[in-house]
C-alpha cells in the first residue's frame, strides 16, 4: 500500500451502497491475481495499484476509512479504462463496477466535483439546447485551429495536451436530422432510438444508417427529442445527483409506455441503459426492453443480405462484448455482408475507455497498438465495430500510423448489404 495515501481519521463519506455492502462486495476477492492476465492497463504499466486487485485493496481500505479520499486516490481509480473483462473472469464473482462506483461517489462527496466538470454535468447535459449550443461553438472553434488532414480526420497537436486526430463535429446533429418519425401501417415494433452523445455530435450518419435498416425491416422508429446524455461521463468523477437526473429525463423522454423497445447503436450508452438506469430508477425503468441494433435486428427481424465486395473485420468494443455478453450478433450480420475476416485481437480493448481516453491518452496509445498490428495483419479495407467511442479511438490510431482502412459502425456494412 502507498503510504501517502494512508490516514488513520479518514471519513468514510455516504455512498448510494451501504459502506458495509460495498466492503463485504470487496471482500470476496480472494486476491488470486486472474485479473492481472486479462486487464489491458496492467500488461502496459505491471503496476499493482492500475489492476483490479490492487484497487479492491485500495477500496476496502477507503471503506474501512483507513485510506484517504485523495486526488492521488482518484488518479488511480481513474486510470481503469472500465473494460469489465476483470469482472468477467473473476473465479469469485466480485461485482468490481460496483466497488469502484462506491469509491468514485466517496471521492466526489469528500472532494467535490471539479467546478468546470459539475457545471457541465448540472447546467449543460440535462439541457439539449445548451449542450447544442456549447457543441455548435466548438464546432466553429475547429475551423480556427491549425490542423492537417488525412481522411476524415484532423490533426489537432494540441488537443487535450496529446497529438490527437479527431473527426469534425457534426453541423446537424442526429436529433435535428432525424425529427421526423416515418409511419408504417403495420410495424412488427415501435422502437424508441437512444442516440447517444458521440453518435449525435460526431457521428450522425450511424444514426441515420440505424434509422433507415430499422425502418426497411418494418420498424417503426421514434427519436425523443428529449433525450439527453445517459450519464456515463457523469458516473466516471462519482457525480450521482446529477447522473440520476440524466436517467430520469431520459426514462421520461423514452416514453416507455408507447414503444416496444429502445434501441442504441452505442456500446457504452447500451450497457449504462441496462446494468445502471434500473439501478437508479427501479421499475421506472424497464431493462429488458433496451437492446443493442445488432442484438434487435437478429432477435426480432429477418434481414436479406447480400455481400458486398468490402474485406471486413470486427473489433469487439468491451462494453458490447464483455458489458452486455453479445459478440456474436455483430458477426452474424457482418459475415454475409461482406467478405469477413476475423482478426487476431478482435476481443483486446481499443485503449478508448470515454473519459479513460482524457486522462491516460498516452496509455491509451500503447493498449491501441496491438489493435492497430491485428487490423494491419487482417489486410482488410474496413474495421467495423458497435461502439462510436471505439471508433474514435480506432480512427484516432489508424490516422495517426497512416493506414487507410477506414472504420465503420457494424450497421453502416449491413445497411450496404441489405437488399
Amino acid at each position: 500500500m502507498t503510504k501517502h495515501l494512508m490516514t488513520k481519521e479518514a471519513r468514510r463519506p455516504k455512498t448510494t451502497h451501504p459502506v458495509e455492502q460495498l466492503q463485504q462486495e470487496a471482500g470476496k476477492c480472494a486476491k488470486c491475481g486472474k485479473c492481472r492476465s486479462v486487464c489491458p492497463v496492467f500488461i502496459e504499466t505491471l503496476d499493482e495499484t492500475q489492476v483490479a486487485r490492487g484497487r479492491i485493496t485500495l477500496a476496502e481500505a477507503a471503506f474501512r476509512g483507513e485510506l484517504e479520499y485523495s486526488r492521488r486516490l482518484e488518479e488511480l481509480i481513474q486510470s481503469c479504462v472500465k473494460c469489465l473483462r476483470c469482472q468477467t473472469i473473476c473465479p469469485s464473482g466480485v461485482d468490481y463496477e460496483r466497488i469502484l462506483r462506491g469509491v468514485r461517489q466517496g471521492i466526489a462527496e469528500e472532494l467535490g466535483v471539479p467546478a468546470v466538470a459539475r457545471a457541465v454535468f448540472r447546467l449543460v447535459l440535462p439541457h439539449r439546447l445548451l449542450f447544442d449550443w456549447a457543441l455548435r461553438a466548438a464546432a466553429l472553434g475547429q475551423g480556427l485551429m491549425p490542423f492537417e488532414r488525412r481522411g476524415t480526420m484532423r490533426h489537432l497537436p494540441l488537443f487535450f495536451m496529446g497529438a490527437r486526430w479527431i473527426p469534425d463535429l457534426a453541423r446537424r446533429t442526429a436529433l435535428q436530422r432525424l425529427g421526423r418519425t416515418k409511419r408504417m401501417r403495420k410495424p412488427v415494433m415501435r422502437i424508441a432510438y437512444f442516440a447517444g452523445c458521440l453518435i449525435n455530435y460526431v457521428y450522425p450518419e450511424i444514426a441515420e444508417a440505424t434509422v433507415r435498416v430499422l425502418n426497411r425491416l418494418n420498424a417503426e422508429v421514434i427519436v425523443p427529442q428529449g433525450q439527453v446524455c445517459c450519464g456515463a461521463p457523469v458516473m466516471s468523477f462519482g457525480d450521482e445527483a446529477a447522473a440520476r437526473r440524466l436517467a430520469e429525463l431520459n426514462a421520461r423522454a423514452m416514453g416507455l409506455d408507447k414503444v416496444d423497445a429502445v434501441v442504441t447503436a452505442c456500446a457504452s450508452c447500451g450497457r449504462r441503459l441496462k446494468a445502471e438506469y434500473a439501478d437508479m430508477l427501479g421499475s421506472r425503468w424497464p431493462s429488458e426492453k433496451v437492446f443493442d441494433v445488432s442484438e434487435f435486428i437478429l432477435k426480432f427481424t429477418k434481414p436479406e443480405l447480400a455481400r458486398t465486395q468490402r474485406r471486413v473485420t470486427y473489433h469487439d468494443p468491451c462494453h458490447l462484448l464483455w458489458g452486455q455478453g453479445i459478440g456474436e450478433a455483430p458477426r452474424e450480420l457482418l459475415r454475409p455482408s461482406c467478405e469477413y475476416v476475423e482478426m487476431n485481437v478482435a476481443a483486446r480493448c481499443c485503449g478508448g475507455g470515454g473519459t479513460f481516453s482524457l486522462f491516460n491518452y498516452d496509455l491509451g496509445v500503447k493498449i491501441a497498438e496491438h489493435k492497430v498490428a491485428g487490423i494491419r495483419a487482417s489486410q482488410a479495407d474496413a474495421v467495423a465495430t458497435g461502439c462510436p467511442g471505439c471508433q474514435l479511438q480506432l480512427a484516432d490510431r489508424l490516422a495517426a500510423a497512416g493506414m487507410a482502412q477506414k472504420v465503420m459502425h457494424t450497421i453502416q456494412v449491413v445497411e450496404e448489404a441489405l437488399r
